[in-house]
Formats: structure tokens, C-alpha cells, sequence
């Protein structure tokens, strides 16, 4: 299965079952009617796990996003960046927010049984988030934020930006038991999903 995001091609294995969850009709036209809600990119479920992927693709845009890149919002108030940052946070407070209201959403669904037409593309997901198998740890867990671009500067590299990201994400996702992980197309596990041209 291939799906496209933020300019990117993912190409998922043929056995895996994924769902673009911010393009779903239950996100659309349901949950976003709670003001600021937020959902994940992709839900990518295999036999033994389920990824929650967030994929930010600032190629290009790097100077606006390089406040994004720093911890708990550190730089938000002291880099310069054209876009109106309003409420916006860094990207390891995003994506966990992201996580939640994911699950949150996914538990809102679960809610209406069968009853609605818009459930049918989150069927498999609910079922495995509700599973016995995510219950105990039969299937991993794993949160991924894909970011692309040049990051690296003197004082710092891309690797070690990443790396300060995964452990601030990893503070804030301990009431999940999952693997967090921070990749780009250098780093990232083929065995989730691969990039193509």
C-alpha cells in the first residue's frame, strides 16, 4: 500500500493494514468538531505491532520550523519564522498530544458500535486497540515522528536534534507502554514502511 503525505510516498507492507486516521470520515466530520483536536497521520497495524506515525516534512522550510525542533517549546518566544505560530508547539508536545487524542478519538468511535456509517475505515484499528493483544503487550507499540530536513548546524547535528526530540517525546509518553522513536530517510525502520520516489 502506498499513501502520500506532506509531499513524501510511504510504501507500507502488502500485509499491513494502514489508514491515513487525520483523513478519516469519523476525524473529519466528528472529531474535529471538539476545537483543537488533532490526530495522527498514519495507523499502521501488522501482526505484531501498531505504529502511530506523525510525519513532518520541512524540506525547504526549515528556517520556520527550527523552533519546532527544540524541547518543551524552549525556542518559541526566540526564533525568527514568517508563520503565525499562535498556540503551536514544539513537535515532542505536538505528537504526544497527537497520540492522545488519537486514542481519545479512537475510544469516542468505539463508542458508537456499529451505528455509524462513518466508522467503517477505523474498524480494524478499534478492534486492535481494544484488543487483549495491545493489552498485553502482544503487539508493540511504537510512536514515530518522521522529520525530514536539514537540521544540523555548528553546534549541533541532525542526529543529535532527533535525539533530544525521542527523549523529551519519551518523558512525555510514560503513561503508554510504547517505543518512541525520531527518524528521518536515513534512519528509519524499513520493516514499518519505506520511502519512494
Amino acid at each position: 500500500m502506498e499513501i502520500e503525505e506532506s509531499r513524501l510516498k510511504f510504501k507500507f507492507p502488502d500485509k499491513s493494514h494502514v489508514i491515513k486516521f487525520d483523513d478519516t470520515k469519523f476525524y473529519r466530520n466528528l472529531f474535529n468538531s471538539l476545537p483543537e483536536s488533532k490526530g495522527i497521520d498514519f495507523i499502521a497495524i501488522e501482526n505484531d505491532s501498531i505504529s502511530f506515525i506523525e510525519v513532518k516534512n520541512c524540506i525547504g522550510d526549515e528556517g520556520n520550523c527550527r523552533w519546532r525542533i527544540a524541547p518543551n517549546n524552549h525556542k518559541r518566544a526566540t526564533t525568527s519564522t514568517s508563520i503565525d505560530i499562535g498556540e503551536r508547539n514544539s513537535l515532542d508536545i505536538e505528537v504526544p498530544q497527537k497520540v492522545a487524542m488519537t486514542l481519545a478519538a479512537l475510544s469516542g468511535a468505539r463508542s458508537f458500535g456499529e451505528n455509524k456509517s462513518s466508522l467503517d475505515e477505523l474498524i480494524e484499528v478499534i478492534k486492535t486497540v481494544f484488543s487483549e493483544d495491545f493489552m498485553y503487550d502482544k503487539k508493540k507499540k511504537y510512536i514515530i515522528l518522521f522529520l525530514e530536513g536539514d537540521f544540523g548546524g555548528h553546534t549541533r547535528t541532525k542526529k543529535m536534534i532527533m535525539s533530544d526530540l525521542q527523549k523529551s517525546m519519551n518523558a512525555k509518553m510514560k503513561w503508554l507502554n510504547c517505543k518512541v522513536s525520531v527518524v528521518d530517510s536515513s534512519t528509519y525502520n524499513k520493516k514499518i514502511f519505506q520511502i519512494i520516489s
